[in-house]
């Protein structure tokens, strides 16, 4: 931190800081910090400062140089934020949360600068990192990757998997990833890890005396609007095309408000951020608590000052193994709607969708449970009965399973309601037995299903093949072969 942070936080709040947050170091900023950095141990770093500081600015831009941090692990906080030493407590360990789960900028490569400065030149810094989205883990979402390539505004995303086809070219403005139904496509500085540490950081450490505003912001913000009624917690994205939805649920189940601010008309990806926007959460699902735009300062501080109004929303701490889960976003996403007192369970949830099994075409194949990658469907069989049950609060509308029923039995009917996100039973029938040893063969529908088809294919004695399960269908075919062996002889055929 510089000078200036330090004398207006103090040593005593600074050292709660150090201890609470289980830093590795914190120190003044000077000529030995590059030691203390490498000593330590340090992987990611938090700086806070006022935001005109030369000797500071000068040692991050080289900061790859003189230590094994990545430049996209490094998070700044300014004096300017700060409401009060609390406030600037709970901004500093919020930063300092997510900046441990920065572990995805490792996975960026260095791109070479198109045109070099006689600066750059003399620091021999022909090379710079850009945010540029990169796959959570080596997992493959057929649906989900190919639905983000094809958002891409640039076209620099292949088919074939979520990497960016030309780096140099992606603009990382993370529309992609904001867009995604799961998050395996990360920007690397802004994490669906980072994000849920951010929020939980501030759920334990944020004063209370008045309503929060988590402001979600790039770095074109350089001057953040505050509101006299409530404190807001900048939280800053490469760009706001990169806010996902469950960022704005999470945010109110944690006990804060959100506001999306996109504040500088010049940038080149303001028209991608606005298209984010629009395609985004409006409100909390099934209340009236607004998720705001904004795109100029007096319009955000106007916003702040409303949701300062609103009574302090009651959060809790988000259950970081979530995040770990199959599901990721969208799990995060239901635990916020689940942990929110509802008003209107019949309203829609934006992303979610839901699909309808005709139990009078069904046959329980379970085509449909193998097909799911989202695990929609799920299949139990007893001894008396099988039974197909379904969990809308999964399903990402990728329509595998209607293109792969061979019954033409599901039907995709458009987006969930709230009351709809839980297992139910989708399609049952009772199970076929042996009709000669009792063992549990399959269920009504889908023997009556194959007697259909069988019977349409000229075969007699259908029940032979449909009521008898296979040990005992060998047994009885064996004694039909044996008697008619002994009934018309065997026939030998002798060269």
């Amino acid at each position: 931190m510089s000078k200036k942070v330090r004398e207006y936080l103090g040593d005593d709040l600074l050292r709660e800081v150090f201890e609470e947050g289980g830093l590795a170091y914190i120190a003044e900023f000077g000529d030995y910090l590059v030691n203390d950095l490498r000593d330590n141990g340090v992987q990611s770093l938090v700086v806070a400062s006022e935001r005109e500081n030369k000797e500071l600015e000068d040692f991050l831009e080289r900061v790859d140089d003189f230590t094994p941090i990545h430049p996209l692990s490094v998070e700044r906080v300014y004096l300017d934020w700060f409401q009060g030493k609390e406030h600037g407590k709970a901004l500093l360990l919020a930063y300092a949360y997510k900046a441990s789960m920065s572990y995805l900028a490792k996975r960026v490569q260095p791109l070479r600068r198109k045109s070099v400065s006689r600066r750059s030149l003399v620091r021999g810094k022909l090379y710079y990192y850009k945010p540029y989205p990169v796959l959570q883990q080596e997992v493959q979402f057929e649906r989900e990757m190919n639905y983000l390539s094809s958002l891409c505004p640039l076209i620099e995303k292949s088919f074939e998997g979520p990497h960016v086809s030309d780096p140099e070219k992606c603009s990382a403005c993370g529309f992609c990833s904001g867009m995604s139904f799961l998050g395996y496509l990360e920007v690397p500085n802004f994490t669906t890890d980072q994000v849920v540490h951010f929020l939980n950081a501030l759920n334990k450490y944020a004063p209370r005396d008045k309503p929060g505003v988590v402001l979600f912001t790039c770095n074109k913000a350089l001057k953040i609007p505050k509101a006299e009624n409530a404190y807001v917690y900048p939280l800053i994205a490469p760009c706001v095309a990169s806010v996902h939805d469950s960022f704005l649920a999470l945010t109110y189940a944690t006990g804060f408000y959100p506001l999306v601010y996109s504040p500088d008309g010049a940038c080149e990806l303001r028209d991608v951020a606005k298209l984010r926007v629009e395609a985004s959460m409006r409100k909390f699902p099934g209340t009236k608590v607004p998720f705001p735009f904004a795109q100029d300062e007096a319009e955000a501080r106007d916003w702040a000052e409303k949701l300062s109004r609103m009574p302090v929303p009651q959060g809790k701490q988000v259950p970081e193994e979530l995040v770990m889960g199959r599901s990721r976003r969208r799990g995060l996403l239901l635990w916020a709607i689940k942990e929110t007192t509802v008003e209107d369970e019949e309203e829609e949830v934006p992303g979610v969708y839901k699909v309808v099994v005709d139990p009078n075409k069904c046959v329980l194949c379970g085509v449909c449970v193998r097909s799911c990658q989202m695990l929609v469907f799920e299949q139990i069989s007893t001894r008396d009965s099988t039974t197909l049950y379904h969990d809308m609060s999964y399903c990402i509308g990728s329509q595998r399973c209607i293109r792969n029923c061979p019954e033409k039995a599901i039907t995709l009917v458009g987006l969930s309601k709230i009351k709809d996100l839980k297992k139910t039973v989708a399609s049952s029938s009772q199970v076929v037995r042996c009709r000669y040893c009792g063992k549990p063969l399959d269920s009504y529908s889908l023997k009556n299903r194959v007697s259909t088809v069988l019977s349409s294919l000229g075969i007699d004695d259908v029940e032979d093949y449909t009521d008898v399960c296979n040990d005992c269908k060998q047994k009885l075919l064996t004694k039909r072969w044996v008697e008619r062996v002994l009934k018309n002889g065997l026939r030998v055929n002798t060269r």
